[in-house]
Protein backbone atom coordinates (compact mmCIF):
# COMPACT_ATOMS: atom_id res chain seq x y z
CA UNK A 1 0.00 0.00 0.00
CA UNK A 2 1.45 3.35 -0.96
CA UNK A 3 2.05 5.92 1.76
CA UNK A 4 0.54 8.64 -0.42
CA UNK A 5 -2.16 8.43 -3.07
CA UNK A 6 -2.24 10.76 -6.05
CA UNK A 7 -4.76 13.53 -6.46
CA UNK A 8 -5.61 15.34 -9.67
CA UNK A 9 -5.09 19.09 -9.71
CA UNK A 10 -8.30 21.05 -9.48
CA UNK A 11 -11.66 20.48 -7.94
CA UNK A 12 -11.64 16.75 -8.60
CA UNK A 13 -8.20 16.16 -7.14
CA UNK A 14 -9.41 14.59 -3.88
CA UNK A 15 -12.28 12.46 -4.95
CA UNK A 16 -11.78 11.30 -8.51
CA UNK A 17 -9.34 11.28 -11.40
CA UNK A 18 -11.04 13.77 -13.67
CA UNK A 19 -8.34 13.85 -16.32
CA UNK A 20 -6.94 16.90 -18.07
CA UNK A 21 -8.97 20.09 -17.99
CA UNK A 22 -11.21 20.55 -21.02
CA UNK A 23 -11.61 23.84 -22.81
CA UNK A 24 -15.04 25.37 -22.40
CA UNK A 25 -17.62 24.92 -25.17
CA UNK A 26 -15.52 23.02 -27.70
CA UNK A 27 -18.64 21.01 -28.50
CA UNK A 28 -19.08 17.34 -27.66
CA UNK A 29 -17.52 16.19 -30.94
CA UNK A 30 -15.06 19.03 -31.49
CA UNK A 31 -13.04 18.28 -28.37
CA UNK A 32 -13.35 14.50 -28.43
CA UNK A 33 -10.26 12.49 -27.43
CA UNK A 34 -9.34 8.83 -27.02
CA UNK A 35 -6.94 7.42 -24.41
CA UNK A 36 -6.39 4.12 -22.69
CA UNK A 37 -4.10 1.38 -21.56
CA UNK A 38 -3.19 -2.17 -22.67
CA UNK A 39 -2.20 -4.75 -20.07
CA UNK A 40 -0.88 -8.31 -19.99
CA UNK A 41 -0.56 -9.79 -16.49
CA UNK A 42 0.74 -13.15 -15.30
CA UNK A 43 0.10 -14.06 -11.64
CA UNK A 44 1.46 -17.05 -9.71
CA UNK A 45 0.63 -18.14 -6.16
CA UNK A 46 2.82 -20.68 -4.34
CA UNK A 47 1.76 -22.12 -0.96
CA UNK A 48 3.74 -24.35 1.40
CA UNK A 49 0.47 -25.28 3.15
CA UNK A 50 -2.44 -27.40 1.96
CA UNK A 51 -4.00 -25.30 -0.88
CA UNK A 52 -3.08 -25.98 -4.49
CA UNK A 53 -0.65 -23.59 -6.16
CA UNK A 54 -2.44 -21.30 -8.61
CA UNK A 55 -1.62 -19.22 -11.63
CA UNK A 56 -3.46 -17.01 -14.12
CA UNK A 57 -2.79 -15.03 -17.26
CA UNK A 58 -4.97 -12.29 -18.70
CA UNK A 59 -4.62 -9.67 -21.42
CA UNK A 60 -6.82 -6.68 -22.02
CA UNK A 61 -7.08 -3.11 -20.84
CA UNK A 62 -9.34 -0.12 -21.14
CA UNK A 63 -10.14 2.48 -23.78
CA UNK A 64 -11.67 5.83 -22.84
CA UNK A 65 -13.68 8.07 -25.14
CA UNK A 66 -13.76 11.59 -23.70
CA UNK A 67 -16.02 14.20 -25.24
CA UNK A 68 -15.45 17.90 -25.53
CA UNK A 69 -17.56 20.32 -23.50
CA UNK A 70 -20.82 22.12 -24.19
CA UNK A 71 -21.85 24.74 -21.63
CA UNK A 72 -19.35 23.11 -19.20
CA UNK A 73 -20.97 19.67 -19.61
CA UNK A 74 -18.98 16.70 -20.91
CA UNK A 75 -19.18 12.91 -21.03
CA UNK A 76 -16.75 10.02 -20.59
CA UNK A 77 -17.05 6.30 -21.31
CA UNK A 78 -14.46 3.58 -20.64
CA UNK A 79 -14.74 0.04 -21.94
CA UNK A 80 -12.66 -2.57 -20.07
CA UNK A 81 -11.82 -6.06 -21.25
CA UNK A 82 -9.81 -8.98 -19.85
CA UNK A 83 -9.34 -12.40 -21.47
CA UNK A 84 -7.26 -15.43 -20.55
CA UNK A 85 -6.76 -16.38 -24.24
CA UNK A 86 -7.15 -20.04 -23.26
CA UNK A 87 -3.83 -20.03 -21.38
CA UNK A 88 -5.13 -20.82 -17.88
CA UNK A 89 -5.57 -24.32 -16.40
CA UNK A 90 -8.87 -26.01 -17.18
CA UNK A 91 -9.36 -26.88 -13.51
CA UNK A 92 -10.48 -23.80 -11.53
CA UNK A 93 -8.69 -25.10 -8.44
CA UNK A 94 -5.40 -24.20 -10.15
CA UNK A 95 -6.48 -20.73 -11.39
CA UNK A 96 -5.95 -17.43 -9.57
CA UNK A 97 -9.50 -16.15 -10.07
CA UNK A 98 -8.68 -12.74 -8.57
CA UNK A 99 -6.94 -11.64 -11.78
CA UNK A 100 -9.88 -11.77 -14.16
CA UNK A 101 -12.32 -14.34 -12.84
CA UNK A 102 -12.58 -17.70 -14.57
CA UNK A 103 -13.73 -16.62 -18.00
CA UNK A 104 -13.57 -13.18 -19.55
CA UNK A 105 -14.63 -9.64 -18.65
CA UNK A 106 -16.15 -7.16 -21.10
CA UNK A 107 -17.76 -4.16 -19.47
CA UNK A 108 -18.35 -0.41 -19.62
CA UNK A 109 -16.83 0.36 -16.22
CA UNK A 110 -17.22 4.10 -16.72
CA UNK A 111 -20.05 6.01 -18.38
CA UNK A 112 -20.89 9.39 -16.89
CA UNK A 113 -21.87 12.99 -17.47
CA UNK A 114 -20.12 15.79 -15.62
CA UNK A 115 -20.37 19.52 -15.13
CA UNK A 116 -17.11 21.31 -14.36
CA UNK A 117 -16.71 25.05 -14.03
CA UNK A 118 -14.04 26.94 -12.10
CA UNK A 119 -13.86 25.29 -8.66
CA UNK A 120 -16.96 23.08 -8.97
CA UNK A 121 -17.31 19.53 -10.26
CA UNK A 122 -20.55 17.52 -10.49
CA UNK A 123 -20.49 13.98 -11.88
CA UNK A 124 -23.21 11.34 -12.29
CA UNK A 125 -22.95 7.79 -13.58
CA UNK A 126 -20.50 4.88 -13.53
CA UNK A 127 -17.04 6.10 -12.52
CA UNK A 128 -13.69 5.58 -10.85
CA UNK A 129 -13.62 7.02 -7.34
CA UNK A 130 -10.41 7.75 -5.46
CA UNK A 131 -10.92 8.22 -1.74
CA UNK A 132 -9.10 6.41 1.09
CA UNK A 133 -11.79 3.76 1.77
CA UNK A 134 -13.67 3.79 -1.55
CA UNK A 135 -11.06 3.44 -4.27
CA UNK A 136 -10.28 1.65 -7.58
CA UNK A 137 -8.07 -1.11 -6.11
CA UNK A 138 -6.32 -1.01 -9.48
CA UNK A 139 -3.88 -3.94 -9.29
CA UNK A 140 -5.60 -6.15 -11.88
CA UNK A 141 -6.59 -5.72 -15.54
CA UNK A 142 -9.92 -4.10 -14.61
CA UNK A 143 -10.31 -1.70 -11.63
CA UNK A 144 -13.21 -1.36 -9.22
CA UNK A 145 -15.74 1.21 -10.40
CA UNK A 146 -18.83 2.69 -8.79
CA UNK A 147 -22.27 3.89 -9.86
CA UNK A 148 -23.43 7.08 -8.21
CA UNK A 149 -23.11 10.83 -7.75
CA UNK A 150 -20.03 12.87 -6.88
CA UNK A 151 -19.38 16.53 -6.25
CA UNK A 152 -16.19 18.39 -5.39
CA UNK A 153 -15.63 22.06 -4.53
CA UNK A 154 -12.45 24.07 -4.01
CA UNK A 155 -13.38 27.18 -2.01
CA UNK A 156 -9.77 28.16 -1.21
CA UNK A 157 -6.34 27.35 -2.67
CA UNK A 158 -5.25 23.99 -1.33
CA UNK A 159 -8.67 23.09 0.13
CA UNK A 160 -11.00 20.58 -1.55
CA UNK A 161 -14.39 19.51 -0.14
CA UNK A 162 -16.00 16.42 -1.69
CA UNK A 163 -19.22 14.44 -1.28
CA UNK A 164 -20.42 11.26 -2.94
CA UNK A 165 -23.23 8.73 -2.95
CA UNK A 166 -22.49 5.23 -4.27
CA UNK A 167 -25.55 3.16 -5.20
CA UNK A 168 -23.98 0.16 -7.00
CA UNK A 169 -20.58 -1.46 -7.24
CA UNK A 170 -18.57 -3.36 -9.87
CA UNK A 171 -15.66 -5.43 -8.61
CA UNK A 172 -12.42 -6.19 -10.47
CA UNK A 173 -13.81 -9.52 -11.69
CA UNK A 174 -17.40 -8.54 -12.54
CA UNK A 175 -19.00 -7.67 -15.87
CA UNK A 176 -21.68 -5.45 -14.39
CA UNK A 177 -22.81 -3.33 -11.46
CA UNK A 178 -24.84 -4.69 -8.55
CA UNK A 179 -26.02 -3.74 -5.06
CA UNK A 180 -23.14 -5.62 -3.47
CA UNK A 181 -19.70 -5.12 -1.97
CA UNK A 182 -16.72 -7.30 -1.05
CA UNK A 183 -18.59 -8.87 1.89
CA UNK A 184 -20.96 -10.40 -0.69
CA UNK A 185 -18.10 -12.23 -2.42
CA UNK A 186 -18.61 -15.84 -3.49
CA UNK A 187 -16.65 -18.34 -5.59
CA UNK A 188 -18.06 -16.70 -8.73
CA UNK A 189 -18.91 -13.11 -7.76
CA UNK A 190 -16.65 -10.31 -6.48
CA UNK A 191 -13.81 -12.86 -6.46
CA UNK A 192 -11.06 -11.96 -4.01
CA UNK A 193 -13.42 -10.19 -1.61
CA UNK A 194 -13.44 -11.28 1.99
CA UNK A 195 -17.03 -12.64 1.96
CA UNK A 196 -19.26 -13.22 4.95
CA UNK A 197 -22.61 -12.07 3.49
CA UNK A 198 -23.18 -14.23 0.40
CA UNK A 199 -26.54 -13.75 -1.29
CA UNK A 200 -27.31 -10.49 0.50
CA UNK A 201 -27.39 -7.01 -1.03
CA UNK A 202 -26.58 -3.62 0.47
CA UNK A 203 -27.73 -0.14 -0.59
CA UNK A 204 -24.23 1.29 -1.09
CA UNK A 205 -22.45 4.10 0.69
CA UNK A 206 -22.19 7.87 1.15
CA UNK A 207 -19.17 9.96 2.09
CA UNK A 208 -18.17 13.54 2.86
CA UNK A 209 -14.54 14.59 2.98
CA UNK A 210 -12.08 17.46 2.93
CA UNK A 211 -8.41 17.77 2.14
CA UNK A 212 -6.04 20.67 2.71
CA UNK A 213 -2.46 20.98 1.49
CA UNK A 214 0.04 23.80 1.79
CA UNK A 215 3.83 23.69 1.71
CA UNK A 216 4.81 20.57 3.71
CA UNK A 217 1.44 20.13 5.44
CA UNK A 218 -1.19 17.63 4.26
CA UNK A 219 -4.37 16.92 6.22
CA UNK A 220 -7.53 15.04 5.24
CA UNK A 221 -10.71 13.87 6.94
CA UNK A 222 -13.58 11.71 5.68
CA UNK A 223 -16.86 10.48 7.05
CA UNK A 224 -18.33 7.31 5.50
CA UNK A 225 -21.73 5.69 5.84
CA UNK A 226 -21.63 2.09 4.65
CA UNK A 227 -25.37 1.49 4.71
CA UNK A 228 -26.55 -1.40 6.92
CA UNK A 229 -22.92 -2.16 7.85
CA UNK A 230 -21.01 0.63 9.60
CA UNK A 231 -20.35 4.37 10.04
CA UNK A 232 -16.69 5.41 9.81
CA UNK A 233 -14.72 8.56 10.61
CA UNK A 234 -11.18 8.75 9.19
CA UNK A 235 -8.48 11.42 9.54
CA UNK A 236 -4.87 11.62 8.47
CA UNK A 237 -2.20 14.29 8.53
CA UNK A 238 1.49 14.62 7.76
CA UNK A 239 4.17 17.28 7.74
CA UNK A 240 7.39 17.25 5.72
CA UNK A 241 10.13 19.53 6.97
CA UNK A 242 12.90 21.35 5.10
CA UNK A 243 13.72 22.53 1.59
CA UNK A 244 12.87 20.46 -1.46
CA UNK A 245 16.47 19.95 -2.60
CA UNK A 246 17.55 18.35 0.71
CA UNK A 247 16.73 15.33 2.83
CA UNK A 248 13.40 16.20 4.40
CA UNK A 249 12.12 14.49 7.59
CA UNK A 250 8.42 13.74 7.79
CA UNK A 251 5.93 12.76 10.48
CA UNK A 252 2.31 11.72 10.21
CA UNK A 253 -0.63 10.19 12.01
CA UNK A 254 -3.94 8.54 11.15
CA UNK A 255 -7.07 7.82 13.15
CA UNK A 256 -10.17 5.73 12.44
CA UNK A 257 -13.34 5.39 14.49
CA UNK A 258 -16.16 3.08 13.41
CA UNK A 259 -19.53 1.99 14.80
CA UNK A 260 -22.50 -0.01 13.49
CA UNK A 261 -25.15 1.35 11.13
CA UNK A 262 -28.64 0.46 9.95
CA UNK A 263 -29.37 -3.25 9.82
CA UNK A 264 -25.86 -4.07 11.12
CA UNK A 265 -25.68 -7.13 8.88
CA UNK A 266 -22.18 -7.94 10.16
CA UNK A 267 -23.19 -7.60 13.80
CA UNK A 268 -22.11 -5.06 16.37
CA UNK A 269 -19.25 -2.82 15.21
CA UNK A 270 -16.90 -1.04 17.60
CA UNK A 271 -13.50 -0.32 16.05
CA UNK A 272 -10.61 2.10 16.46
CA UNK A 273 -7.32 2.42 14.62
CA UNK A 274 -4.41 4.58 15.73
CA UNK A 275 -1.42 4.97 13.43
CA UNK A 276 1.81 6.93 13.13
CA UNK A 277 4.55 7.25 10.54
CA UNK A 278 8.01 8.79 10.48
CA UNK A 279 10.45 8.96 7.62
CA UNK A 280 12.50 11.05 5.25
CA UNK A 281 12.14 12.18 1.67
CA UNK A 282 14.63 13.38 -0.93
CA UNK A 283 13.11 14.42 -4.23
CA UNK A 284 10.92 11.39 -5.14
CA UNK A 285 12.81 8.89 -2.95
CA UNK A 286 11.06 8.01 0.31
CA UNK A 287 11.86 5.98 3.44
CA UNK A 288 9.17 5.43 6.10
CA UNK A 289 8.45 3.46 9.26
CA UNK A 290 4.74 3.06 9.95
CA UNK A 291 2.78 1.64 12.87
CA UNK A 292 -0.93 0.87 13.33
CA UNK A 293 -2.88 -0.65 16.21
CA UNK A 294 -6.43 -2.03 16.28
CA UNK A 295 -7.49 -2.43 19.95
CA UNK A 296 -9.54 -5.50 20.89
CA UNK A 297 -13.29 -5.17 21.47
CA UNK A 298 -14.55 -8.69 22.30
CA UNK A 299 -18.09 -9.48 21.24
CA UNK A 300 -18.02 -7.13 18.24
CA UNK A 301 -17.27 -7.69 14.56
CA UNK A 302 -13.90 -9.45 14.14
CA UNK A 303 -12.90 -8.69 17.75
CA UNK A 304 -12.85 -4.95 17.06
CA UNK A 305 -11.52 -4.89 13.49
CA UNK A 306 -12.75 -2.44 10.87
CA UNK A 307 -15.62 -2.99 8.47
CA UNK A 308 -14.37 -1.96 5.00
CA UNK A 309 -16.76 -3.12 2.24
CA UNK A 310 -14.70 -1.88 -0.73
CA UNK A 311 -11.17 -2.93 0.32
CA UNK A 312 -11.58 -6.09 2.46
CA UNK A 313 -9.86 -8.99 0.75
CA UNK A 314 -8.09 -6.70 -1.73
CA UNK A 315 -5.52 -5.25 0.72
CA UNK A 316 -6.11 -1.75 -0.70
CA UNK A 317 -6.92 0.16 2.50
CA UNK A 318 -4.91 3.31 3.42
CA UNK A 319 -3.36 2.09 6.69
CA UNK A 320 0.39 2.68 6.95
CA UNK A 321 1.08 -1.04 7.44
CA UNK A 322 -0.90 -2.55 4.54
CA UNK A 323 1.11 -4.83 2.24
CA UNK A 324 0.42 -6.58 -1.08
CA UNK A 325 -1.13 -9.70 0.50
CA UNK A 326 -2.26 -8.75 3.97
CA UNK A 327 -3.34 -5.89 6.19
CA UNK A 328 -4.78 -5.40 9.65
CA UNK A 329 -8.20 -4.98 8.01
CA UNK A 330 -7.93 -8.18 5.95
CA UNK A 331 -6.71 -10.20 8.95
CA UNK A 332 -10.19 -9.78 10.53
CA UNK A 333 -9.04 -9.47 14.12
CA UNK A 334 -7.53 -6.98 16.53
CA UNK A 335 -3.77 -6.49 16.69
CA UNK A 336 -0.94 -4.21 15.69
CA UNK A 337 1.66 -4.00 12.94
CA UNK A 338 4.74 -2.12 11.87
CA UNK A 339 6.15 -1.67 8.38
CA UNK A 340 9.38 -0.23 6.98
CA UNK A 341 9.18 0.85 3.36
CA UNK A 342 11.52 2.45 0.83
CA UNK A 343 10.68 3.91 -2.59
CA UNK A 344 13.68 4.57 -4.83
CA UNK A 345 13.99 5.95 -8.36
CA UNK A 346 17.10 4.71 -10.15
CA UNK A 347 18.69 4.78 -13.61
CA UNK A 348 17.58 8.37 -14.23
CA UNK A 349 14.10 7.57 -13.00
CA UNK A 350 13.62 4.69 -15.43
CA UNK A 351 13.52 2.15 -12.60
CA UNK A 352 11.24 2.46 -9.58
CA UNK A 353 11.85 0.13 -6.65
CA UNK A 354 9.35 -0.18 -3.77
CA UNK A 355 10.72 -2.39 -1.01
CA UNK A 356 9.05 -3.14 2.32
CA UNK A 357 8.91 -5.47 5.28
CA UNK A 358 5.93 -5.66 7.66
CA UNK A 359 5.27 -7.64 10.84
CA UNK A 360 1.74 -8.33 12.14
CA UNK A 361 0.79 -9.35 15.68
CA UNK A 362 -2.82 -10.56 15.76
CA UNK A 363 -5.30 -11.79 18.35
CA UNK A 364 -6.20 -15.40 17.59
CA UNK A 365 -9.91 -15.85 16.89
CA UNK A 366 -12.19 -18.24 15.02
CA UNK A 367 -11.61 -16.08 11.91
CA UNK A 368 -7.82 -15.80 12.19
CA UNK A 369 -5.57 -18.45 13.70
CA UNK A 370 -2.08 -16.90 13.46
CA UNK A 371 -0.60 -14.65 16.14
CA UNK A 372 2.56 -13.55 14.27
CA UNK A 373 2.85 -13.11 10.51
CA UNK A 374 5.19 -11.11 8.33
CA UNK A 375 5.46 -9.99 4.72
CA UNK A 376 8.28 -8.90 2.43
CA UNK A 377 7.42 -6.97 -0.74
CA UNK A 378 9.74 -6.35 -3.71
CA UNK A 379 8.07 -4.20 -6.36
CA UNK A 380 10.14 -3.20 -9.42
CA UNK A 381 8.92 -1.16 -12.41
CA UNK A 382 10.97 -0.25 -15.49
CA UNK A 383 9.66 2.63 -17.63
CA UNK A 384 10.71 2.66 -21.27
CA UNK A 385 11.35 5.88 -23.17
CA UNK A 386 11.72 7.17 -26.69
CA UNK A 387 9.56 5.38 -29.24
CA UNK A 388 8.35 3.05 -26.46
CA UNK A 389 7.28 5.81 -24.08
CA UNK A 390 4.18 4.69 -22.18
CA UNK A 391 5.36 1.08 -21.95
CA UNK A 392 6.35 -0.31 -18.53
CA UNK A 393 7.32 -3.71 -17.15
CA UNK A 394 6.57 -4.45 -13.51
CA UNK A 395 7.24 -7.38 -11.20
CA UNK A 396 5.63 -7.47 -7.75
CA UNK A 397 6.83 -10.20 -5.43
CA UNK A 398 5.23 -10.73 -2.02
CA UNK A 399 6.43 -13.32 0.50
CA UNK A 400 4.15 -13.82 3.52
CA UNK A 401 5.26 -16.07 6.38
CA UNK A 402 3.29 -18.02 9.02
CA UNK A 403 -0.07 -17.45 7.35
CA UNK A 404 -3.03 -19.52 8.61
CA UNK A 405 -3.47 -22.69 6.49
CA UNK A 406 -1.25 -21.29 3.72
CA UNK A 407 1.90 -21.15 5.89
CA UNK A 408 4.36 -19.54 3.45
CA UNK A 409 2.57 -17.67 0.65
CA UNK A 410 4.69 -16.49 -2.28
CA UNK A 411 2.80 -14.26 -4.74
CA UNK A 412 4.51 -13.11 -7.95
CA UNK A 413 2.81 -10.71 -10.38
CA UNK A 414 4.43 -9.87 -13.73
CA UNK A 415 2.66 -6.87 -15.28
CA UNK A 416 3.21 -5.42 -18.76
CA UNK A 417 1.39 -2.13 -19.46
CA UNK A 418 1.21 0.39 -22.28
CA UNK A 419 -0.56 3.71 -21.70
CA UNK A 420 -1.65 5.92 -24.56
Amino acid sequence: MRYCWGFMVGAACLAVGAGPARAADTGFLGGMRVSGMLRAYDFTRYFSGSPQNRRAFAAGGGITLRSGTFHHVSADATFYTAHSLGLNPANRAYVDGTLAGYGSIDTFGQAYLQYQRHAVLLRAGDQLIKTPWINPGDSRIVPETYQGLLTAFRPLPGLVISALRVTRFKSRTSDGFSSTDLYNATANDNIGGIGGLPGRTEPGAAALGARYQTAGLKVAAWGYEFYDLASMGWAEGSYTFGARDRIRPLVGAQLVRETGAGGAYLGAVNANVYGAVVGMRRHRDLLTLGYDVVPAHPGTFANGDLVSPYTSGYATDPLYTTSIIQSLVDNRTSGHAWKVSATLFLLRHRLRAILSYAHYVSTRTALYAASHTSETNIDLTYFLRGALKGLSVRDRLAIAENMPVLHQFLYNRVMLQYQF
